[in-house]
């Protein structure tokens, strides 16, 4: 696959997957220890400059904010498509790292816990790792 890849957190070492990598819509999207999964591996969908759909390789869906987007809201796996908050912003900064914004808007995806299966939020511009994600390209065995 081109442009795959799992989504690392800098500060935790956890990556984004859906809970239990279970293919339904509205599972969590959570941290998870990186592993060279499909569940953990997506596929980055240009859809304007540094703006990516995100497809999970496993259960072929994306993720959105679970409601409105707002501080502390969590995110969840949904069918790809019909909605503009699955669109991702890619903010590369000058380590390399990256920021993940919801676009159109002025929250970023962010580490709730350093903790195994913790939930992946959106809040404000934090200044710190809990915000800055590495892309570690995968190509797991299908």
């Amino acid at each position: 696959f081109e442009n795959t890849y799992a989504i690392q957190n800098v500060l935790t070492g956890k990556a984004l997957r859906p809970f239990d990598a279970h293919i339904e819509n509205d599972v969590d999207i959570i941290s998870y220890p990186l592993k060279n999964w499909e569940c953990i591996t997506w596929e980055f969908i240009e859809i304007a400059d540094n703006t990516y759909l995100l497809k999970d390789l496993f259960t072929e869906k994306t993720f959105q904010p679970k409601a409105e987007p707002k501080e502390d809201i969590g995110l969840w796996q949904k069918s790809l498509g019909g909605s503009t908050q699955q669109y991702w912003e890619f903010l590369k900064q000058t380590d390399g790292n990256f920021l993940i914004k919801l676009k159109g808007t002025e929250f970023y995806v962010t580490a709730n816990s350093d903790e195994t299966n913790s939930p992946i939020i959106l809040s404000a511009r934090r200044n710190d790792n809990r915000q800055l994600w590495r892309l570690i390209r995968q190509n797991p065995w299908i």
